[in-house]
């Protein structure tokens, strides 16, 4: 509900505007001069003010210069007569949005009104859109199956605009890609998408941040500030690392999804949004609900529909694909022309452990590309820690783990390798996906490993 601030000294127009606007669903606060209306204004500056030019007093000139002044950005829009014309061209000169001629019909004031306030909505907005959000955006990059059932669901999510998704996954795998691929496939799109990250800021900062505050609300809070969460409006409000909330600010964030409403910071008016809630976590809330670290009726609330993001030890040769596009992406940047991965590359690459997931993938093709001297990127480019390297994602069970004596003339590792996979593929029947796990490793990296020792033929 916007506020709108009358100034005129006529107590029947002051009485007709306030009951007229009222019945249209604005809040309205009336003045009958400069020196009675100034020192509320600026303190609680209303969303646009009506203003006549004659006043007993100060003048309306006067008051739209000191209210500028202080706040350039708040509307005014003149009230005059006709004799006033000049006048109120000085006006807008010096920051009036328009002028109004007495007598004025009131569906001419409504009209005046509404394409004021949204002028500035929508200027608000695409400021926000061009400074955070009109970026081109990637899909996630993967053939394997894991990836396949990501974005199934992330289509289907996409089509209801109002559904709440959480999304887990380790860090690095693309948690915050994906919240906005169900932005931008949803009806939402042409809207702002706000993200914050709730383990990047301490909690009297971050809650700030979120509602907004008042002019006084606190000590530094020189001016009106709207929080992230009235700048989402329409659109989609990302949480990243919900865990990391404090559960006082959990409390609060409940009572917004559920009401879809709140205050600001100091503030007396209540705010009414409608956005869409995605957040994130790389933490098992599970536990912190166990734990008292997190609160069960917000999971319920936030966890409409789940989304998990494979780590990237578990999506085979999605790894090559996606060192690819960074590749591509790298040689743009920096204007270099490595055209392909070398082979042995391409096998440190699939059987390295990625505990950092696509974020390390980026980064270490970048720096690769950055110090690659040939026309392919090599292992020596690469420089992947050797002790994450041929690490599958289970360790063996010491109770069950059986030693066994190398030979004297030495064994080849890549047959016994080969053996291991023949084996575990004879005692699953054939079956990848329960050969692969008696192996404790991915269905898609049983498959690569099946296709490089020929197992498949």
């Amino acid at each position: 509900m916007s506020t709108i601030a009358i100034i005129d000294d006529e107590p029947l127009i002051r009485e007709y505007l306030h009951d007229f606007l009222t019945g249209e669903n604005y809040h309205v606060n009336t003045f009958s001069s400069g020196e009675e209306a100034l020192p509320i204004i600026k303190e609680y500056p209303p969303d646009l003010i009506l203003l006549d030019l004659k006043l007993p007093g100060m003048s309306g000139m006067e008051i739209l210069k000191s209210l500028k002044q202080d706040n350039p950005e708040i509307i005014i829009i003149i009230i005059t007569g006709h004799g006033d014309i000049s006048a109120s061209v000085e006006a807008i000169k010096h920051g009036a949005w328009d002028f109004i001629l007495k007598p004025a019909e009131l569906a001419e004031i409504n009209y005046t009104i509404q394409r004021a306030l949204d002028s500035k909505l929508k200027d608000e907005k695409i400021l926000f859109l061009q400074n955070e959000n009109k970026k081109k955006f990637d899909t996630i990059i993967g053939e394997s199956e894991e990836i396949k059932n990501v974005l199934s669901l992330i289509d289907i999510v996409s089509k209801s605009s109002k559904t709440s998704v959480l999304i887990r996954g380790e860090t690095g795998t693309g948690k915050g890609l994906a919240a906005r691929m169900i932005h931008n496939k949803s009806k939402r799109e042409q809207y702002p998408f706000v993200e914050i990250n709730c383990s990047a800021m301490q909690e009297s900062l971050l809650e700030s941040e979120l509602f907004g505050y008042e002019q006084g609300a606190f000590t530094g809070a020189n001016a009106r500030k709207k929080g992230l969460l009235e700048i989402a409006d329409h659109g989609t409000f990302f949480l990243d690392e919900i865990g990391d909330m404090s559960l006082s600010l959990q409390s609060k964030l409940l009572k917004v999804i559920e009401e879809k409403k709140f205050y600001r910071l100091g503030g007396q008016k209540e705010i009414s949004i409608d956005v869409r809630f995605i957040s994130a976590t790389s933490k098992n809330l599970e536990e912190y609900i166990l734990n008292n670290k997190f609160r069960k009726d917000l999971i319920f609330r936030l966890n409409v529909v789940s989304i998990t993001i494979p780590p990237l030890k578990n999506r085979g040769k999605d790894v090559i694909l996606i060192a690819n596009y960074y590749l591509k992406l790298f040689n743009r940047e920096l204007r270099r022309n490595i055209i392909s991965i070398d082979e042995s590359a391409q096998k440190v690459l699939v059987e390295y452990n990625w505990p950092g997931n696509v974020r390390e993938l980026r980064n270490i093709i970048e720096r690769a590309v950055i110090f690659e001297k040939r026309s392919g990127l090599s292992t020596h480019a690469l420089a992947l820690p050797k002790s994450s390297v041929s690490q599958t994602s289970v360790e063996p069970d010491a109770e069950n783990f059986q030693e066994f004596e190398i030979p004297a003339n030495g064994i080849s590792l890549a047959e016994v390798e080969r053996n291991l996979i023949k084996n575990a593929l004879n005692q699953s029947m054939q079956n990848k996906t329960k050969a692969a796990k008696l192996l404790g490793i991915s269905r898609d990296k049983i498959r690569y490993k099946i296709k490089k020792h020929k197992l498949d033929k």
